[in-house]
Order: structure tokens, then C-alpha cells, then sequence
């Protein structure tokens, strides 16, 4: 819908600008959908402490820290050497960290950088076949 220039009360419909953080939040979403092999990734309560991952185990993790304070959690990964990069939800920025090499399956302690709001961790075992 395009804005009209009629006032809300005219039209009985929230002004443009209420829609552009929606609007901002899918598009931040296809942009990780694009690069994820979504076929093999499934939901899962247990990869991420925080209890919100979609993850293709072994491969692709993305896992969301939504409290924002900063707060350590854990990812159980599956050993290799992963791309780390974090989004900052509220302020949309991305921000690569170095890389991450896993010895031994189990969980793997990460913190995000920032804390001002909900952050996603996206992991990509390099090497992996996507």
C-alpha cells in the first residue's frame, strides 16, 4: 500500500511509517533465508541454550540471544571450523567476528557484541557442502 497523504483519522489506517520496521524485519529475514540452506534446516529447542535455533546440525546454525544484555549462551556444534556473524535486531547492523574452530561436539560458549536489544548468531561451517 502506498501512502495516500490522507491522515489516519481520514482513512482509519496506521500512517506508512508504522509499517517500515515490518517491513525492515523481513527483509533482514530473507536476507539470512537466502543464504541458509532452509531445506535441511529444521527448528530446534535444544542446539541453542536460548532455546531458539534453526539449524541444518553440523552445517548451518542460526540461533537468537533475544534478551540483549549481552549475556553468554551456548551453541552445541558439531566439530569444524565456523563463520560467525552476529545482527543486532534492533539497531540492524551486522558485525563478523573471527572465526570459530570446535575439537569436540558439545556446547560452545558466545557472546554477543553489543548489547542493545535481541541479537541473531548466524554459523557456517567452512568447507561444508550448501
Amino acid at each position: 500500500m502506498e501512502p495516500t497523504g490522507a491522515s489516519p483519522a481520514e482513512t482509519g489506517e496506521p500512517p506508512f511509517e508504522t509499517y517500515e520496521p515490518t517491513r525492515w524485519a523481513m527483509g533482514d529475514t530473507r536476507r539470512y533465508a537466502e543464504r541458509m540452506n532452509l531445506i535441511a534446516a529444521r527448528p530446534h529447542l535444544d542446539v541453542a541454550s536460548t532455546g531458539y535455533a534453526l539449524a541444518d546440525a553440523g552445517s548451518e546454525y542460526l540461533a537468537l540471544e533475544p534478551h540483549g544484555d549481552g549475556r553468554a549462551f551456548t551453541v552445541d556444534l558439531a566439530p569444524g571450523t565456523y563463520t560467525v556473524e552476529w545482527f543486532a535486531v534492533a539497531a540492524r547492523e551486522t558485525s563478523a567476528a573471527d572465526p570459530r574452530t570446535v575439537e569436540r561436539a558439545g556446547p560452545v560458549e558466545f557472546a554477543a557484541p553489543f548489547t542493545s536489544g535481541p541479537a541473531v548468531l548466524y554459523l557456517s561451517r567452512t568447507g561444508s557442502s550448501r
